[in-house]
């Protein structure tokens, strides 16, 4: 058994490699499966085209120390749809991270970002050590105050739960408006951005761990 855990570790991490996204996740669910003890996550990610695009293998060494299950163009709940995909995961860290396509694109006002976000925690196991990130401020400044809005509702409502937040905003925004060096279109992160989000997200689990 060990022998064929070894080989099936050592065949499916050179594909692991060499492959992206739906089949590298495809494949990675099936080793979970297969292999948990060797293959489960220590961090699964769920959320908006922010998340997607972030390489949070930088993270760990191992390339299935992360599982990453965001989508660009996500709302809030098809986030939740993804928590539910990995409900049978035991990763002990889930990175939440949402809301702007519901704000910026669907015109949802704060009290629906709450009242989604909260349905959204209940897929949540109480088991999952959590990180929510708060939603960034953009290029346009007259998104901010309903940037504020949503995420004073998020802070209550994970102050509530015990959930890890991470608020991006005050290195990567100033005035409420994202920097430039920090988003290539004025919605999405750069890479300099995407580098002070991993540095975030690894402070928070090396402190909770220590």
């Amino acid at each position: 058994m060990a022998i064929d855990a070894l080989v099936a570790l050592l065949v499916a991490a050179s594909v692991f490699c060499l492959t992206d996204g739906g089949v590298r996740l495809a494949i990675q669910f099936a080793l979970v499966r297969r292999i948990g003890f060797v293959f489960t996550p220590k961090l699964i990610i769920v959320g908006d085209s922010l998340a997607a695009g972030c390489p949070w293998r930088k993270l760990y060494r191992l390339p299935f120390a992360t599982l990453n299950l965001a989508t660009g163009g996500a709302t809030i709940k098809e986030i939740a749809g993804q928590i539910y995909r990995a409900r049978d995961i035991r990763a002990p860290w889930l990175l939440v991270d949402g809301g702007l396509n519901d704000l910026l694109f669907d015109s949802a006002d704060g009290e629906q970002i709450e009242s989604d976000f909260s349905a959204l925690s209940r897929r949540i196991g109480d088991d999952r050590r959590v990180i929510v990130t708060l939603m960034p401020y953009v290029a346009d400044p007259a998104q901010t105050t309903r940037i504020n809005e949503a995420n004073r509702r998020l802070l209550k409502l994970c102050a509530a739960r015990r959930y890890k937040v991470i608020d991006l905003n005050p290195v990567i925004s100033k005035d409420g408006v994202r920097a430039a060096d920090m988003t290539p279109d004025g919605l999405h992160f750069s890479g300099k951005a995407e580098q002070v989000w991993l540095d975030a997200v690894s402070s928070v689990i090396r402190f909770k761990n220590t």
